[in-house]
């Protein structure tokens, strides 16, 4: 009797394991992941990239095989719902539990205690490259600033000498016509005097 359960014990373990390395090793195609997942093959590849380059886990571990041959792990199959969804701390419960998992965990990839050294730098990187950029575009601005003020004084200059111009052409006509009246009067003058004095001289005669 008591052989008899412990073979009902056996078969039992063995179904469970058998039955969990089954769900954990399954795979899939990249056209029944993008259908499940509704994703086109960019959203995908996106999606894989984040679970790479900010939760740590090995490309190994997400994909499998190349170009139409590409099959994708139950894990990449699982975290991307997750990370589409936006439950990302149920996503990092299934990061670190496959990680510590044995059976799970594919040769090389990160542990947890490596997991979160590695996703703290990743953080750290984004950060700065955050800062980077928006030093770059401080500095572009204010030379665009800098550039549309140099623009504006010398639109201003140029305003500035048409209207000295257009007044020093206007006072050079002004006295063009000045010197034009006092030659016609004083020529007037001089043909009256020279009148005046032929008749002073007639009249001596």
């Amino acid at each position: 009797m008591e052989l008899k359960n412990q073979a009902v014990i056996d078969v039992e373990v063995t179904e469970i394991d058998s039955s969990l390395r089954e769900s954990i090793e399954r795979w899939y195609s990249a056209a029944q992941v993008q259908r499940i997942l509704n994703l086109n093959k960019s959203g995908l590849q996106k999606a894989i990239a984040k679970l790479q380059d900010i939760y740590g886990i090995e490309l190994k571990a997400l994909r499998r095989g190349g170009a139409r041959a590409t099959q994708y792990s139950e894990l990449a199959l699982k975290a991307c719902k997750l990370l589409n969804a936006g439950k990302l701390s149920e996503l990092r419960k299934l990061v670190e539990a496959t990680s510590t998992a044995p059976s799970a965990t594919p040769a090389g990839a990160l542990t947890i205690n490596e997991y979160t050294p590695a996703l703290d730098q990743r953080i750290t990187q984004l950060g700065q490259n955050a800062a980077t950029t928006s030093a770059s575009l401080n500095q572009s601005v204010m030379q665009v600033l800098a550039q549309i003020a140099s623009e504006n004084e010398a639109a201003q200059k140029r305003d500035s000498d048409l209207s000295q111009a257009r007044i020093n052409a206007a006072q050079n006509r002004g006295a063009a016509q000045g010197l034009a009246i006092f030659q016609a009067e004083q020529k007037a003058q001089n043909e009256v005097l020279a009148q005046l004095r032929a008749m002073q001289l007639g009249g001596v005669e």
